[in-house]
């Protein structure tokens, strides 16, 4: 028998787990389930736009094998010429790297930065991944709150008192996922500015 790995303890993903599994068993018993949890936008009715599809169909023959592993120069360049119209000077296009869905880019990135005990701080309530991907790659989940009350926005102030020696980031997700919370400009300068102390 094959045995697990410790660093499966304590890592839940509920989207693939026990939740995903009563959605099933009540779809089984003939209820109409909406599935949310994974982000797909098109059984909305949100379809890619045309200009992007008629691009993918073009581009197909120059398709075959391995892309660039900083992703496509068009795109990169695309994103920094949209944030640079934004303000934001000295952008540096080799630091602009573009993955194959959030997914692999939260789990490369947070493989990258912690050392095991290492924290970090997350939304809550929060993507699933992130408490899980933190517990897998060896580090310690910190909540901060996101509460109703307060149109689902953090408090800088409960976020500065988690912070410790250990912590290694503050994820902040915008709009928020799962909440939908849109922050404004203030608040996330002064998330900014504590991440930045």
């Amino acid at each position: 028998m094959i045995q697990r790995s410790s660093r499966l303890d304590g890592v839940n993903y509920e989207i693939r787990g026990p939740i995903y599994e009563k959605a099933l068993s009540l779809e089984s018993e003939g209820h109409s389930i909406i599935r949310l949890h994974i982000g797909n936008p098109a059984p909305f009715g949100f379809d890619t736009p045309s200009p992007i599809k008629q691009a993918i169909i073009d581009n197909l023959p120059k398709a075959q094998g391995y892309g660039e592993s900083k992703g496509v120069l068009e795109a990169r360049e695309a994103i920094k010429h949209h944030y640079e119209g934004r303000g934001i000077a000295g952008i540096d296009l080799e630091h602009i790297v573009l993955g194959n869905g959030v997914s692999d880019l939260i789990l490369m990135s947070l493989q990258a930065l912690l050392e095991n005990g290492d924290e970090v701080l997350l939304p809550m309530p929060d993507y699933p991944l992130w408490t899980s991907a933190v517990r897998l790659h060896g580090g310690r989940p910190v909540h901060y709150v996101c509460d109703e009350a307060s149109h689902w926005y953090p408090d800088p102030a409960d976020i500065r008192r988690k912070i410790t020696s250990r912590t290694k980031a503050i994820v902040l997700i915008n709009p928020n996922n799962p909440t939908g919370a849109v922050y404004e400009a203030a608040l996330l300068r002064e998330i900014t500015a504590i991440a930045g102390a």
